[in-house]
Order: C-alpha cells, then sequence, then structure tokens
C-alpha cells in the first residue's frame, strides 16, 4: 500500500491537496470539512472564497490550524495529516448509516456517486455494496488518510461531505 500523502495548507491560498499518481488534485471538500471541524474546535479559520471554481482559503484558515496543533501538542508544520484530522472533532452525520458490503439503497448510491467523482470506479451507480465498491471506498479511505477499511461510517462520511 503506499504511504499516504499530508493535505498541505499553502501560506497564502490555503488549498488542500492529495496527490495520486503524482498529480496535485484539489478537493473542495477536504477544505469545507477541514473548515467546519476547525470551528467546531474553536477556532476561527475566516471567510473562503473562490478562485476560478477552485474554493480557496486564505491565510487565516492556516492560521487557525496552526493554533489548534499548538493547542493539541502536533507538530505546527503547516500540514493537516492523519494527526490533525484524528484530533479535529467529529462532525455528526444525523442518520447516515453505515455501510458494508451487502449494503443497498440510496445511501450507497451517494456514496458510488462520491467515490466516482473523487476518482475511484466503485462499479455500476446501483445502490449495491459490492466488491467493486468496498474496493473504491478503500481507496479514497487512503487518499484521505483515515482507517482504510472499505466500511463507511461516521469517520468516512465527513470526509465524503455529503
Amino acid at each position: 500500500m503506499p504511504s499516504p500523502t499530508a493535505h498541505n495548507l499553502q501560506p497564502r491560498l490555503a488549498h488542500i491537496h492529495a496527490r495520486r499518481a503524482g498529480t496535485a488534485v484539489v478537493f473542495k471538500t477536504h477544505i469545507q470539512t477541514l473548515l467546519r471541524a476547525l470551528v467546531r474546535a474553536g477556532f476561527d479559520p475566516g471567510p473562503v472564497g473562490n478562485n476560478n471554481g477552485d474554493l480557496v482559503a486564505g491565510s487565516q484558515v492556516a492560521t487557525a490550524a496552526r493554533q489548534f496543533h499548538a493547542a493539541n501538542g502536533i507538530p505546527a508544520n503547516g500540514t493537516v495529516g492523519p494527526d490533525t484530522w484524528e484530533s479535529l472533532p467529529d462532525e455528526d452525520m444525523q442518520g447516515l448509516p453505515t455501510l458494508s458490503e451487502a449494503s443497498t439503497g440510496g445511501a450507497v448510491a451517494l456514496a458510488q456517486r462520491i467515490v466516482r467523482d473523487s476518482g475511484f470506479d466503485p462499479g455500476p451507480i446501483s445502490g449495491s455494496f459490492g466488491s467493486q465498491t468496498a474496493t473504491a471506498v478503500k481507496g479514497f479511505q487512503n487518499l484521505m488518510q483515515i482507517v482504510t477499511d472499505g466500511i463507511i461510517g461516521d469517520q468516512t462520511w465527513t470526509t465524503m461531505n455529503p
């Protein structure tokens, strides 16, 4: 399994990047999820703008992340990596079900669309959680640097940002 790449906070425009196949991919959900988590933790990430369709955050989000790091004993190295994500408060996903192989229904179809839109192939958007969907979910989880088990629970739903 390839080692996960951290999500970097760039000093001026704090894009959150995930690296896949040597190419930087900017996910709006990363920024949105980080901003909400920082607010839940009591830190002000500031406003978010739009730059040619990319969601960008100003230097205040990098400052808020560094303050969060300092308050939680995490090295303030400008990276939002696994230690940061594990320390940030979880979001209440308000009733989204835990999904695994053999699950069926609309929540499965939603998850299939999200992993497909993130660059992983879950197979047909059928609402049926099979082995191909499990493999795609594991790829998504690995990319997001969360527990890679192929099960969609609160942590995975939070990073999917439905």
